[in-house]
C-alpha cells in the first residue's frame, strides 16, 4: 500500500439533492483511489447514498433517536457523540471533512480524538443562527483547513475570526442541465402564459432567507399584464409562506404568479420557459440555480445577496445596488426594454467554467495545499 495515502472521512447531513451535497458527490465520484481511501457519514438515510461509488463505505449516524437512544441522552449520553467515537476508532481517517456547518457534534469528537478537520461552509452569516455560540466559535477555531464557497463566504469566516480558509467556487454537472424548448413551451401553455409575455423564473424553497416573502411586492411594483412570475422550488409549512401564498392568491396586481412547486422532472424545461432569471434572495453564498440559469442563457436581476456578485459580469444581468424591490423591479424593467445589454453567449461561457472537472481541480489543490 501507498505509505503516503490518505484516509479521509467526509460528513454530510442529509443525503439529499442540495446544491452542497451534490457538490460532494462530484468530488468522491472523481477522487482519486491511488492517493486516497474514503468513507462517507451521513446523518440520514437519504436517496444520494446510493449515488455514491459502491465501494465507499457508507455510515449512518444517529438523528432521530430510538426509545433507547432517547433514555441514553437523558442519562447523559449523547448518542451521535458514542456513534462518532466509536467511528473515530474504527474508521481511523487522517482528517475528517465536514460538507456543512451544520454537524457541530463531529468537531466536538474531532478535537477530544485531535483528528484534523476540513470545514467546508456552504453557509452564510443568517444561517449561523442555527448554531449556539460556542459550537460556531468550535467550528472556526478548530477547523485546520476552512473552505468557503465563494469570497462572500470568505470574507464572512475571516470576519469570525477564521484562519486556514480557502475559497472553492461552488460547481455543477453540465451534463444534467437539459433543455427541451417544445416541453418548455407546452409547460408555458398550460400556464396560460401568452406567445408574447416576459417570463421572470424563480427558484428555491419557499424560505425568508431566498425572499419568498417578497414575490407579491415585486408583482405589486410591476403590475403589468404582459409581466408573469413563476417561482418553482418545495414548500416550507410555515406561517410565512402561508401568509405569502395569500398574498400572492389575492394579489390585485396585473402581473400574475404562478407556484409550482417543487419540480424534478421538468426542473430544467420550467428554468427554460423563463426570458429571464431573478435571484430574490436576502443572502446566498454561490447559488448553484444561477450557474443552471446562465448557462440556460437567461439574463439575471439579482440582489447583492452574496457570491452573485462575484458571479455576474457585463452582458449577462445586473446586481441592484441594494436589496430593494423598486430597485429590482428597475432592473428588470432595464432588461425587458433593452436598456441593458444581454448576451446569452456570454452568460453560457461564464457558466461553463463552474463545471465539476475546474471544481475537482481547485479542491485537490486545496487539500494538497494543506495535507
Amino acid at each position: 500500500m501507498n505509505s503516503t495515502k490518505k484516509k479521509i472521512l467526509f460528513f454530510t447531513p442529509y443525503a439529499t439533492r442540495t446544491g452542497s451535497e451534490m457538490m460532494l458527490l462530484y468530488i468522491l465520484k472523481k477522487i482519486d483511489r491511488s492517493r486516497f481511501d474514503v468513507g462517507i457519514v451521513s446523518f440520514a438515510n437519504g436517496e444520494l447514498l446510493k449515488d455514491f461509488p459502491e465501494d465507499i463505505p457508507r455510515f449512518i449516524a444517529p438523528r432521530h433517536f430510538n426509545i433507547l437512544q432517547k433514555v441514553s441522552y437523558h442519562l447523559g449520553i449523547n448518542p451521535i457523540h458514542k456513534y462518532l467515537r466509536k467511528l473515530a476508532k474504527d474508521f481511523n481517517a487522517d482528517f475528517w471533512y465536514v460538507n456543512t456547518t451544520m454537524i457541530p457534534e463531529s468537531i466536538v469528537i474531532a478535537k477530544e480524538f485531535s483528528i484534523k478537520v476540513v470545514t467546508h461552509f456552504h453557509e452564510m452569516p443568517l444561517t449561523y443562527a442555527y448554531l449556539s455560540g460556542p459550537d460556531f466559535k468550535g467550528i472556526v477555531d478548530y477547523s485546520h483547513l476552512l473552505i468557503g464557497c465563494s469570497q462572500a463566504t470568505c470574507d464572512a469566516l475571516s470576519n469570525a475570526g477564521g484562519k486556514n480558509i480557502g475559497l472553492l467556487h461552488s460547481f455543477i454537472d453540465h451534463k444534467l442541465v437539459k433543455q427541451d424548448n417544445e416541453r418548455s413551451s407546452q409547460l408555458r401553455k398550460d400556464l396560460g402564459i401568452p406567445e408574447k409575455a416576459f417570463v421572470w423564473v424563480l427558484s428555491g424553497m419557499t424560505s425568508e432567507r431566498k425572499g419568498f416573502d417578497m414575490l407579491p411586492d415585486i408583482a405589486a411594483e410591476v403590475n403589468d399584464p404582459n409581466v408573469h412570475l413563476i417561482w418553482v422550488g418545495a414548500k416550507i409549512d410555515d406561517g410565512l409562506v402561508y401568509y405569502t401564498e395569500q398574498r400572492c392568491i389575492h394579489s390585485k396586481s396585473a402581473t400574475k404568479i404562478h407556484l409550482v412547486g417543487k419540480q424534478k422532472e421538468d426542473y430544467y424545461n420550467y428554468l427554460n420557459v423563463g426570458n429571464g432569471f431573478l435571484l430574490t434572495s436576502r443572502q446566498d453564498p454561490f447559488p448553484l440555480v444561477m450557474i443552471e440559469a446562465a448557462l440556460l442563457g437567461k439574463p439575471i436581476v439579482s440582489f447583492p445577496s452574496g457570491g452573485v456578485s462575484e458571479f455576474i459580469q457585463d452582458g449577462m444581468g445586473l446586481v441592484t445596488k441594494d436589496l430593494s424591490v423598486r430597485q429590482m423591479v428597475a432592473g428588470m424593467r432595464s432588461v425587458m426594454e433593452g436598456k441593458v445589454t444581454v448576451n446569452s453567449a456570454k452568460s453560457i461561457e461564464r457558466a461553463g467554467q463552474f463545471n465539476v472537472e475546474n471544481g475537482y481541480n481547485e479542491w485537490i489543490k486545496l487539500i494538497d495545499k494543506k495535507f
